[in-house]
């Protein structure tokens, strides 16, 4: 009996009421609980504040996107104007360059024969 009773005085009591190591399971799963309660919580407040930036970038791409097909539709409609206007004048523009050549070529001429 002397053996139990050196065991005794070796090791401390174990209360019966607390799981093993003193700690108590219920007050441990509650804090952790919490704990992942307001991780929940600080991650969806994170996802809120990171679609609302997605949900402003979107709306401002889409912005640009409709003044840049504006600017495009403008663009072409003066190309258009301006391809129209080079069509309609060409035919002018196709005579008063040939008028030039023959201007050059006859003015050639006379200063061939002036320098013989």
């Amino acid at each position: 009996m002397m053996y139990a009773d050196m065991i005794c005085d070796v090791m401390p009591p174990i209360p019966e009421d607390v799981g093993g190591h003193g700690i108590d399971h219920d007050d441990m799963e509650t804090e952790i609980g919490d704990e992942a309660e307001a991780n929940i919580e600080q991650l969806m407040v994170s996802m809120l504040e990171e679609r609302d930036k997605l949900q402003e970038k979107l709306r401002d791409s889409e912005e640009n996107l409709r003044n840049s097909q504006q600017k495009l539709t403008q663009i072409e409609k003066e190309r258009d104007g301006l391809l129209h206007e080079f069509s309609s004048n060409s035919p002018q523009l196709l005579i008063d360059s040939s008028y030039l050549f023959k201007s050059i070529n006859v003015n050639d001429r006379q200063l061939s024969l002036m320098s013989i």
